[in-house]
Formats: structure tokens, C-alpha cells, sequence
């Protein structure tokens, strides 16, 4: 699989080869054999070179999947050797920055620390498959029930630490970004960012709410990435925002990056960690959620 994808990423035998620290014809050869079994024509050899395949294309998604679940056990068998601490979370700069300060203050104990962001479900899955040993995740406490019997199929559980609104992030580009507050029938106006598919996503819990007048399916989504980056830089450069949870880092506003309260809205957010069954928590876990439910408190005195 990996000769697969390096061959379809580069385009070209020589160029995979060059990547893989092989030689040509030994590409060929693994790229040979995996069509034979497959019974598929991956690529299509001319005098230019290759083309990827149509079913080439439906089986380069599968590949990367197959890769990325590949490295997660490696990942897994080598921790086990390690002394290491990582959380999952949704991207974010308030819980980066913890893992940060988390580092500066046990820098010298031979710790290795890590941060995976992702969608609810792939944060449940890297706690549940010992990846992380924390997830912090939010999530409306309409789905609580159904999110309930996820984690309870996981062996997982989920520790609430606080309920969050919503806000709409917008930058100087926006022509709203100087005020103070929007109003609820004021949604409709706006163009937005749709992110991710997950199930648990903000984007589809609230879809099934009726924020004052607006139902919020009706939102004008301009925009659809996954991408940190690409919200970042359509925040920071043109009129679009994006709807988030209403726990913002300070260091927003130094980039040209507001977050605008919605008028009256109610905290129908529930933002807490999750962790594994009858474990108990390491010194690194306990520190890091001590200092989050720190941010979490001034945050919200600050409101």
C-alpha cells in the first residue's frame, strides 16, 4: 500500500522510487503484484509514463486509511516501551497551548508529549484505543444520551466540566466585526464555514435547534473545509465566519480574529474530558484538566 500511494501521490515509477529509497523496477514489481491479486489495473503504463486508474482512484482512500490505522498500531506497540502523554481534542488553540505549558513544566522527566485533533468520534477512538490517555470533546446535551451509549460501547467515560454557548467568529475583513453582540434573526445574513461530518460536529447538533427565530439548517454555508488553516485564513482575509463554541483565546483578537456573542444565547453546550473505564488518571492527565478547568472558570468570569 505504501508503494501504491507513493506511486499515485508522485505520478511516476522513478520519483516513488526516489521516496522509498528503492529502485524502479522493484516498484513496478510490488505495484505488478498487488494488481495481480487485486484482479485490477491500478495504473496505465505508456511511453509518458502512468495515469491512475479509475479503480486505482476508488482504492488510493482505502490505501490511506489502511496506512494511517497501520502507523496508530506502531504508534501503540512503541508506547508501550515509552513514558509518554497525549491528548485528543477538536482544534483548538486554548488546548495546544495547555499541552505547551504541560511540557515547560515537566520538560525534564524524559516525558514524551503529544496532541491529536479530530472529529468526536476519532477522539473517543484514539482514547479508547490507548493513543490518548485524555479527550477533551463537546458536544449539545441532546445528543448526551446517544454520546452516553458510545461511550459506554467503548468503556469509556465522560467527565463534564462546563457549559458553553455559542459565538460567531468573524475577522477585520467583516463588516460586523466592530460589534458588540449579533442578534438571533440576524444568522440569516451571514455567510459561514461548514467543517467537519462528524456526527457529533456543532454544525449538526444545532442544525436540529431553533436558535430564536432562525433554524439554523437554513444557515448560508459559503465555504466546507476541514482544514484549520483554510478557517484561519478565511476568517483573517475575507467576510466569511464560522460558528464555534464560546471558549476563545485571547490570542484570537491579536490576529484580527473576533468572536461575536449571539444576544441571549443559552449554554446548550457540555464541554468535558473523556478517559478510559476504572483508570485512573495520570499526573500529566491531572495537571493538564486542573489547568483547563482553570482557563474554563476565567473564561467564563470574564463574560
Amino acid at each position: 500500500m505504501e508503494y501504491f500511494v507513493a506511486t499515485a501521490d508522485y505520478g511516476s515509477l522513478n520519483k516513488a522510487a526516489e521516496y522509498l529509497y528503492t529502485s524502479q523496477p522493484n516498484v513496478s514489481k510490488v505495484i505488478g503484484n498487488l494488481e495481480k491479486e487485486l484482479g485490477v489495473l491500478l495504473f496505465e503504463r505508456n511511453s509518458r509514463g502512468i495515469k491512475i486508474t479509475e479503480q486505482g482512484n476508488l482504492l488510493y482512500s482505502y490505501a490511506l486509511t489502511i496506512l494511517k490505522n497501520s502507523n496508530m498500531i506502531r504508534e501503540m506497540v512503541k508506547k508501550k516501551t515509552d513514558t509518554h502523554f497525549c491528548v485528543s481534542g477538536y482544534q483548538s488553540n486554548i488546548l495546544t497551548r495547555l499541552v505547551a505549558d504541560l511540557y515547560e513544566a515537566h520538560k525534564d522527566k524524559g516525558i514524551k508529549f503529544g496532541y491529536r485533533d479530530g472529529t468526536v468520534e476519532e477522539i473517543t477512538d484514539h482514547v479508547s484505543n490507548h493513543i490518548s490517555e485524555i479527550g477533551i470533546v463537546y458536544l449539545a446535551h441532546s445528543q448526551l444520551p446517544c454520546f452516553h451509549h458510545i461511550m459506554w460501547h467503548k468503556k469509556l467515560e465522560y467527565h463534564p466540566l462546563s457549559d458553553q454557548g455559542i459565538c460567531i467568529y468573524m475577522g477585520e475583513k467583516h463588516p460586523w466585526y466592530h460589534k458588540s453582540f449579533i442578534e438571533f434573526d440576524e444568522l440569516k445574513e451571514l455567510k459561514f464555514m461548514e467543517g467537519t461530518e462528524d456526527f457529533f460536529a456543532m454544525e449538526h447538533h444545532i442544525e436540529r435547534i431553533s436558535i430564536g427565530g432562525f433554524q439554523l439548517e437554513n444557515k448560508n454555508n459559503a465555504v466546507y473545509t476541514n482544514s484549520d488553516y483554510m478557517i484561519h485564513n478565511m476568517l483573517k482575509f475575507t467576510d466569511v465566519c464560522c460558528m464555534g463554541i464560546d471558549f476563545v483565546s485571547r490570542e484570537y483578537e491579536a490576529q484580527g480574529i473576533k468572536a461575536l456573542k449571539i444576544k441571549d444565547c443559552k449554554q446548550f453546550l457540555t464541554l468535558g474530558f473523556v478517559k478510559q473505564k476504572n483508570k485512573e488518571l495520570s499526573m500529566e492527565a491531572q495537571y493538564y484538566i486542573k489547568e483547563l478547568k482553570k482557563k474554563l472558570a476565567e473564561y467564563n468570569k470574564s463574560l
